[in-house]
């Protein structure tokens, strides 16, 4: 016999459906990243600290609300690969000096902190892997497989691994860390490969994790991907040479640097219609973003400068220079200073944004390109 549901059963029902969503919503566990910039990432109580990434906010559209933890004890850090050394250089960003110097795999380019902030994954282009370095120890511990990773970087909800695939032209989609123990780690399961031009390398994500756009260098276009359905969905032209871009906080403009014409682009989200074209420099190449979100840091590779873009009004405002092919950049956590490779010579240049002067030079290894700038943070003992 088929029950008979009365008004009173159903507004149960309904009450019942509504308190199991509450309570499923109180049980997830929050991302271990936050959404601001800098970015915050916080480890596990087996080693009580906390990694504070300088920079990367710029792919995320992120705020700039998130306050340095102050106390315990912390270990200021610039990692720099060296695509030509195939070498890693970790540095004391407090005393300026090379501590370690770590051979890597061929050609390594771009790095990324894992999910739980325990690894700084290093990808080596040619080698087709993965260096994962310990950041507690600053060693070399796992070694993993992941075809082309040329740019590599986790989407906003934490929920993709994606990669740039220069040499195959085509994006990879991964699943996250879906292990506990890295030593039984075999490398990263391979969801999708979505083509996109000749030789894809820099790209940014919408805030909310849908869209990723990526920048098609020698076939001089802009693709845009929905990781939902995870296809292309999108070519914008954009002239010779897009790399690296940035966006601004909210994610409604995105800046392109288009290194075959000397400036940056910005492009309307949403429309993707061009919005302004800004010259900077010969050779306009890597990004950064103040931790605020209001200066736009353009590094000028061939021209040997950096430009400063202000975000709001597209106008260049200032403009410094910096020796041997600036490349990428990252703003420390606090914002107080520009650490930008040399990419056609072996050094690391530290600026002070309060006055854009060099203030550091610091030896790596040849051709240094990525650098990333973490604050590792170990909490006072209650």
């Amino acid at each position: 016999m088929n029950a008979i549901i009365g008004p009173t059963s159903v507004r149960v029902r309904r009450w019942i459906l509504l308190s199991a969503g509450l309570l499923a919503g109180l049980l997830v566990i929050p991302p271990p990243t936050t959404v601001a910039c800098p970015l915050v990432v916080r480890t596990g109580p087996k080693q009580n600290y906390q990694a504070i990434l300088g920079g990367y906010c710029r792919i995320y559209g992120s705020p700039g609300n998130a306050a340095p933890v102050s106390g315990g004890e912390v270990r200021r850090r610039a990692f720099v690969s060296n695509s030509d050394g195939d070498s890693v250089s970790i540095i004391d960003r407090d005393t300026y000096q090379v501590l370690k110097t770590l051979a890597v795999g061929d050609y390594p380019h771009h790095m990324i902190v894992s999910l739980d902030g325990r690894y700084l994954y290093l990808g080596n282009t040619h080698s087709n892997t993965v260096s994962a370095i310990d950041l507690e120890t600053e060693t070399i511990v796992k070694t993993l497989p992941l075809l082309d990773p040329y740019n590599l970087f986790y989407t906003p909800d934490r929920k993709l691994l994606v990669t740039t695939a220069t040499r195959l032209g085509r994006v990879g989609v991964y699943a996250v860390d879906d292990w506990t123990q890295l030593g039984a780690a075999k490398g990263w399961t391979r969801l999708a490969e979505i083509p996109t031009g000749k030789d894809p390398n820099h790209f940014a994500f919408s805030p909310d994790g849908h869209f990723m756009y990526v920048s098609n260098e020698y076939s001089h276009q802009l693709s845009v991907i929905d990781l939902q359905e995870r296809k292309l969905v999108r070519q914008v032209e954009t002239g010779r040479r897009p790399v690296d871009m940035a966006l601004t906080p909210g994610g409604k403009t995105l800046f392109v640097a288009i290194y075959g014409e000397g400036r940056v682009t910005a492009y309307d989200t949403e429309s993707f219609k061009e919005l302004e074209q800004i010259p900077t420099g010969a050779g306009a190449h890597g990004m950064a973003m103040s931790v605020d979100g209001k200066r736009l840091f353009v590094s000028n590779r061939d021209a040997s400068t950096v430009s400063v873009i202000d975000a709001a009004s597209r106008k260049v405002t200032q403009t410094f220079s910096i020796p041997n092919g600036p490349d990428m950049m990252e703003v420390t956590p606090d914002g107080r200073e520009l650490w930008v490779t040399g990419r056609y010579g072996s050094q690391v240049y530290v600026v002070d944004l309060s006055t854009g002067k060099i203030t550091r030079q610091i030896r790596t290894g040849a051709s240094p390109h990525g650098v990333v700038l973490i604050d590792l943070v170990t909490p006072p003992q209650n």
